[in-house]
């Protein structure tokens, strides 16, 4: 059973917010215990028999999906939450029992995207909570999905740096990444690759086979992590044929197995079914990216694509029979079995790994202590879910958006913006009310978790620049559309201050989606001419989403495009670095991110039953007509 310190709410002010981030940064924790498991090989007869147990997109999810103080991970059946590394590392031994039953090796492999996603991320250069749970239960090798990138090349050399010392050895597999010769922003991670902490690809053998493996970043992934520049990625496909060729002809291999965070669907489609179209070789892709998941494998030609999932909540465990290839042909492998495990709470976790778990929310409890805030802090309390959802509305959605309107006018009330955005892909999780309704810090992060700025504080800062009503409709048509780019839903736009009338159907014709704009004035309702370039609006997002603006005008090729400006209306400006300043009686500008102004608008809210704590109004569980069907 977890220890329940709920603490009392305090009212925030945004440099108390801001703050905190400094402290949590620097936290750290004493050694990891070990979360049991043993190494990812275990020795068997009958060497055409493997099992691979795969995840994917963990996202720094040490704890269940759900609310937080539901989460028991120690005790069975006694709530709805799912996922948890407690959970996980139980059911990866039980995995490994029944492997070992059958005489069968396993090998243990994660998609990328072990990265960002919960307060455990501000561990990630000091006690890297992520890395040092695959060491523990045996991990045989992980790639490096966008979100490893979040931090920058530096920021995710420095979490390397400190897994390493931090003794955790489970190979870093990036067959793709592309180093630059000329910039020295990516030197950590060259520095870091040449020690063999990042390798290209990893041959081991297990039980009677030879197994190669590499890792891939796809052409989304990549696309949406501007962040890791200097680093580029080449095509997967290009890098495949290249390593299938290197494994079969030099390593001479039974088996290949591709780690490729770029994706597939539920409904078998997407960039890794591509991949294995195009390129013949690869024995066995275990994809992340997508967040999907896949009851059973797909099979494309002779490749077998596996996912799990996100978050923890799914361990996929895949039973193989390999015939090794004869003189210059191919293996025969096929499926003996496949099981897609549920992460729930019908599975006793490992007491082991919990205990580490603690330690680690001990760590940031310690960084927190003088804020009076903690991990397991009740800052809101809910009677209803605030949900997140691909397209349309979200409640969710409404209320980060109304933060970053309410927060940044505060602090700009002589020009205060009158339109914010956030894309759902920067929208981690839904708010759910649970047993308690209880809105610990921890589950108030995770909606908002991802990103650093140049402070290199954790967070995507808020950034404000000027739109023009022509402007305001492209973006909308992009964030409208399910045909236009890569995983569109990634991009539709939650919104404060407009209202819309837009078909996000799959069949909507091309640039008229958005059938009518409203900018919202306190009552009172004005349309947007989508022909007016001479009046601008004032707009508060992301650094993140105001980076993803010249996208439009690529992905539409040419035919729309989105321009900030300055007030003037027609100075362009570069958006991505107007941050808005959290403390302007300090020197310097005090990055506001996009949590702290969560934070922030969440402790002001109305105690509305008199308990302490903020009520979050029933208006944010529900859609408030923003986004409408015409």
């Amino acid at each position: 059973m977890r220890n329940q310190r709920g603490i009392g709410v305090r009212v925030w002010s945004i440099a108390g917010v801001l703050a905190m981030s400094a402290g949590l940064l620097a936290a750290g924790c004493g050694d990891d215990d070990s979360a049991g498991g043993g190494s990812g090989g275990s020795a068997a007869t009958g060497g055409d028999k493997l099992v691979i147990l795969h995840t994917n997109d963990l996202h720094s999810h040490l704890t269940g999906f759900g609310p937080e103080a539901d989460y028991t991970p120690l005790t069975p059946n006694d709530d709805d939450t799912v996922g948890g590394v407690a959970r996980l590392a139980a059911e990866i031994a039980a995995a490994r029992t029944r492997a070992a039953t059958k005489n069968e090796p396993v090998l243990l492999l994660d998609a990328g995207d072990f990265m960002m996603g919960s307060l455990f991320e501000f561990l990630a250069t000091t006690a890297t909570p992520e890395l040092s749970f695959m060491q523990a239960a045996g991990y045989d090798a992980t790639t490096l999905g966008n979100h490893e990138f979040d931090w920058t090349p530096l920021g995710l050399a420095g979490m390397l740096q400190a897994a390493t010392t931090n003794g955790v050895t489970v190979p870093i597999i990036a067959s793709n990444m592309v180093l630059s010769d000329t910039d020295s922003g990516d030197d950590g991670l060259a520095a870091l690759s040449q020690a063999g902490v990042v390798k290209t690809k990893l041959v081991k053998t297990v039980g009677g086979l030879k197994v190669g493996i590499f890792g891939l970043l796809g052409s989304n992934a990549a696309l949406v992590t501007p962040q890791a520049a200097p680093v580029t990625f080449e095509d997967i496909k290009v890098a495949s044929a290249r390593m299938v060729s290197e494994l079969r002809e030099t390593d001479k291999v039974d088996l290949v197995i591709a780690l490729s965070h770029s994706g597939i669907n539920q409904d078998g489609t997407g960039e890794d079914a591509d991949l294995a179209k195009a390129v013949t070789g690869i024995d066995v892709i275990v994809s992340g990216h997508t967040h999907d998941f896949l009851t059973q494998p797909v099979k494309v030609g002779n490749t077998i694509i596996v996912t799990a999932g996100s978050y923890g909540q799914y361990l996929g465990e895949l039973e193989l029979s390999v015939t090794p290839a004869s003189a210059g042909g191919q293996p025969t492998v096929t499926v003996g079995g496949y099981t897609l495990n549920p992460i729930d709470d019908s599975i006793t976790g490992s007491s082991d790994t919990q205990a580490a778990v603690d330690q680690y929310i001990g760590g940031i409890d310690q960084a927190l202590a003088s804020s009076g805030l903690a991990y397991e802090a009740v800052v809101a309390q809910t009677e209803g879910d605030l949900p997140l959802q691909d397209f349309g509305e979200a409640p969710i959605g409404n209320l980060v958006t109304d933060a970053y309107r309410a927060t940044v006018s505060a602090l700009q009330p002589d020009d205060p913006p009158v339109i914010a955005f956030d894309a759902n892909g920067s929208l981690r999780a839904p708010i759910q009310a649970g047993k308690t309704g209880d809105v610990w810090l921890s589950d108030l992060f995770r909606v908002v978790p991802l990103g650093i700025g140049p402070d290199t504080q954790p967070g995507f800062p808020l950034v404000t620049y000027y739109l023009n009503a022509a402007d305001i409709m492209a973006g909308l048509e992009l964030s409208g559309g399910r045909n236009v780019a890569e995983e569109p839903k990634d991009y539709f736009l939650q919104l404060s201050g407009l209202k819309l009338e837009v078909d996000p159907s799959p069949s909507a014709p091309f640039l008229s989606r958005v059938k009518k704009a409203s900018l919202v004035v306190g009552k009172d309702e004005v349309t947007l001419d989508p022909t007016d370039t001479e009046t601008c609006y004032k707009i508060v997002s992301t650094s993140y989403v105001a980076g993803l603006l010249g996208l439009v005008e690529s992905v539409t090729g040419g035919l729309l495009s989105v321009s900030a400006k300055d007030s003037d209306c027609k100075t362009l400006v570069d958006p991505t670095t107007r941050y808005v300043d959290a403390d302007p009686t300090k020197k310097g500008v005090q990055e506001l991110k996009q949590w702290q102004a969560l934070l922030g608008y969440v402790s002001m809210l109305d105690d509305s039953d008199g308990d302490g704590v903020p009520n979050i109004p029933a208006a944010y569980t529900m859609p408030q007509g923003r986004i409408a069907a015409p």
